[in-house]
């Protein structure tokens, strides 16, 4: 019954889940823990089946005990010539040797059980690190895939016609700024040079006066 389950749990529900993903991370994660939980029942259920073996096998060694005692018991009865209690000692050796042939049985049959349960669940754990390791591979993809998605998201509202626009406008502007700061330098200039020559024309005047008088 625990394979059946890991085993539908590696076909149909897998297939269900992938349908109805929504955060592929999430229900990789899920998946791994509920194979987690159903490998952990079957090393439960085999080590109930290994217990049930061991009960046969002490039941077994049991009733061989008990078969041995009713044989020396049959003996002792016939060495005594009481044949009736040596018969009925004989009829309990039967039953006992019937009873260790049907124990032998039940514990070869739990022992080959526990073989086949090991058997399949070693193959179960081999799948689940082969899993487990894709899952890994699988998350990084979803989560470079994710990242892809956002920055799709987030180019499509990047509208780069109107940044380059407004680029445009800004770049005018600071030519404007540029052309009237140099159209101030030059007048700055112009004015600067105009009050220079004055201020020598003044200069010389005065020298040509002073010169006249000495």
């Amino acid at each position: 019954m625990v394979f059946k389950r890991l085993r539908d749990l590696t076909t149909a529900t897998i297939h269900e889940w992938m349908d109805q993903m929504e955060d592929p991370v999430a229900m990789l994660k899920q998946y791994m823990r509920d194979m987690e939980k159903e490998i952990s029942k079957a090393e439960e259920a085999i080590t109930k089946q290994k217990t049930l073996a061991q009960k046969f096998q002490m039941q077994a060694d049991e009733a061989r005990k008990l078969m041995a005692k009713r044989a020396g018991q049959a003996q002792l009865a016939l060495k005594a010539d009481e044949e009736e209690l040596a018969r009925q000692a004989m009829h309990g050796k039967i039953q006992y040797e019937e009873q260790v042939k049907q124990y032998e049985k039940l514990q070869a049959e739990a022992d080959e059980q526990v073989q086949a349960l090991m058997k399949q669940l070693s193959d179960m754990k081999e799948r689940y690190q082969l899993l487990k390791d894709r899952k890994n591979a699988l998350i990084a993809r979803a989560q470079a895939a994710k990242t892809k998605e956002n920055m799709t998201t987030t180019m499509a509202r990047f509208d780069s016609d109107s940044i380059a626009h407004g680029f445009s406008r800004i770049e005018e502007r600071i030519m404007e700024l540029e052309n009237r700061t140099e159209v101030m330098d030059k007048s700055h200039s112009f004015e600067a040079r105009a009050v220079k020559l004055e201020h020598n024309e003044a200069v010389e005047e005065e020298l040509k006066k002073m010169k006249e008088s000495v």
